[in-house]
């Protein structure tokens, strides 16, 4: 983009704004070392959050780990960490189990269903590992058929690639509710209709989309959606969440069971007992307790002092300032849906592999990352950044692409 089409390309950007946007960064350490576009990967942690992480750990350390205290303190922390997520997500607290990533939400909701040799379970090219493999799991130990579609890429129409391929004894649709690999926004609420149309669940990843875009669970539509807290909700590692509306704990069954999967004195010596009348009935590994409370706290701070509609709102409108910017470039392929998209970019640059983009850009204070399918570079727009930092990494690019052609 050239200096004089910036203002083409620019958003407005009040007194107000800007100081609430400087004070994020200051809050957020890593986004003034770097220009950060990987949120999408692991999001920029907040000093207040590493502050209750090591203020919990250094408790634990003093006091040690059984005091009176202690066990009060984990149940007040689990507690306020599926209240926090059901507030992101528009749902009840109840409806939360707490995980420790996406992945084994994706595993909890595949693997709780009853498969049978010859049931369906529809997905995408598009997918990532995380919904991926487990559905090859099912394939292996259950027999099951997988009915591959395109979905997700920019040309495909994603309700026609699914009403194409679901038939009677589709299970479940796996898919994304935004695409790690092209950006594109799904339709959630009609793909899920469709699907429910021939009596399957939507089994929904939601790494790249909760705290990214809205994501009221209740208007999608969704059987299941599993996020991490370490991309978006800028939690740290080992953290996330799994939604089970109550009208699927029925269909979705305990695959493991520990201490949280039964409803206490609700059990006999012969095998019988009774799950909590809670999703916490599906978890089934210990979280690290100062690592929840981080998560807790970000997200505290992104929706009582930032407000989840503003952090939507910004995090979109730097999404498409990015999109105009790196189209205004030759050579430059979007890979992005502009009609359907939010904070994600793809896009690849005409004789620079993206893995050497990468590092080209880092060299310069810069961090965006490379994807495999389709093989291109992602920036991921972050509320914390800025249209400044746009037109700097759109400048980077092009200041690349001429030293290659020389």
């Amino acid at each position: 983009m050239e200096p004089e089409a910036q203002t083409q390309v620019g958003t407005a950007t009040s007194s107000d704004e800007r100081g609430k946007i400087a004070a994020i960064r200051a809050e957020m350490p890593a986004t003034q070392k770097y220009a950060y576009f990987n949120t999408g990967t692991n999001g920029p942690l907040p000093r207040r959050s590493h502050e209750a992480m090591s203020d919990y750990a250094r408790r634990e350390l003093e006091d040690g780990r059984i005091s009176p205290e202690s066990f009060p303190r984990l149940m007040g922390c689990l507690a306020s960490g599926r209240v926090a997520m059901a507030g992101v997500l528009g749902c009840d607290p109840a409806e939360i189990a707490l995980t420790h990533n996406t992945t084994e939400g994706m595993n909890i909701a595949l693997m709780g269903l009853d498969w049978h040799p010859g049931d369906e379970v529809v997905t995408a090219t598009t997918e990532h590992a995380g919904g991926l493999y487990p559905v090859y799991l099912l394939r292996q130990r259950y027999g099951v058929k997988i009915r591959m579609t395109e979905i997700g890429l920019k040309d495909r129409d994603p309700v026609e690639e699914l009403h194409r391929v679901l038939s009677p004894r589709t299970k479940a649709v796996v898919l994304s509710h935004v695409s790690w690999a092209t950006g594109m926004a799904l339709p959630m609420r009609e793909l899920a209709d469709l699907a429910h149309s021939v009596g399957a669940l939507l089994i929904c990843d939601a790494a790249q989309s909760c705290g990214m875009t809205p994501s009221n669970v209740y208007t999608l539509g969704v059987d299941a959606y599993a996020c991490s807290g370490q991309k978006w909700l800028c939690g740290p590692d080992g953290t996330g969440a799994l939604f089970v509306p109550r009208r699927r704990w029925g269909d979705i069954q305990q695959t493991f069971i520990a201490y949280w999967g039964v409803q206490h004195g609700m059990s006999d010596f012969e095998g019988h007992y009774v799950p909590p009348a809670n999703a916490s009935r599906y978890e089934t590994a210990t979280l690290y307790p100062a690592g929840l409370h981080a998560l807790t706290t970000s997200l505290r701070w992104i929706g009582e002092e930032l407000g989840w509609e503003w952090v939507y709102r910004r995090i979109a409108t730097l999404g498409r300032y990015c999109y105009d910017a790196l189209a205004t470039l030759d050579g430059v392929t979007l890979f992005t849906p502009a009609d359907h998209m939010a904070g994600l970019v793809h896009f690849a640059v005409e004789g620079i592999p993206p893995a050497d983009l990468v590092k080209k850009l880092l060299a310069e204070n810069i961090i965006i990352r490379d994807t495999p399918s389709p093989v291109a570079n992602r920036v991921a727009t972050g509320f914390y950044n800025t249209e400044e930092e746009i037109d700097r990494l759109v400048a980077a690019i092009r200041q690349i692409m001429s030293q290659q052609s020389i």
